[in-house]
């Protein structure tokens, strides 16, 4: 009996450290994606809502056009030349554009033509 004791108390250690170590290693993860989804910047203007990420080359500006006419989504970037982009979207319509410096404003215009 005494053996069977010495048994159910290795087990019992063996279960404990293996959901502990299980424990850690699932809260690595959560903690790696917290961090990425920090670097997503989220807003809208006029008929759009948008979303880029930080970048180390480039930036993707996704956008999505919420209005039932085609109007124009345009931003500048921190670059001293060529900062300006603009795109034409569709009514409901989504799109992406890459930039090459960082996102700095948007805007919309209800008659679109960039």
């Amino acid at each position: 009996m005494g053996e069977n004791v010495k048994l159910k108390q290795r087990f019992s250690l063996i279960a404990a450290s293996s959901v502990a170590i299980l424990s850690i290693t699932a809260a690595t993860p959560a903690s790696a994606a917290t961090v990425s989804a920090d670097s997503v910047h989220r807003g809208s203007v006029g008929c759009f809502n948008y979303s880029w990420g930080d970048g180390s080359a480039t930036y993707t500006i996704y956008y999505h056009n919420t209005c039932n006419v085609k109007p124009a989504i345009a931003g500048t970037t921190d670059a001293l030349f060529d900062n300006i982009w603009c795109a034409d979207v569709a009514a409901d319509g989504k799109g992406h554009t890459v930039v090459y410096n960082q996102p700095m404003t948007f805007s919309s215009s209800k008659g679109g033509h960039c």
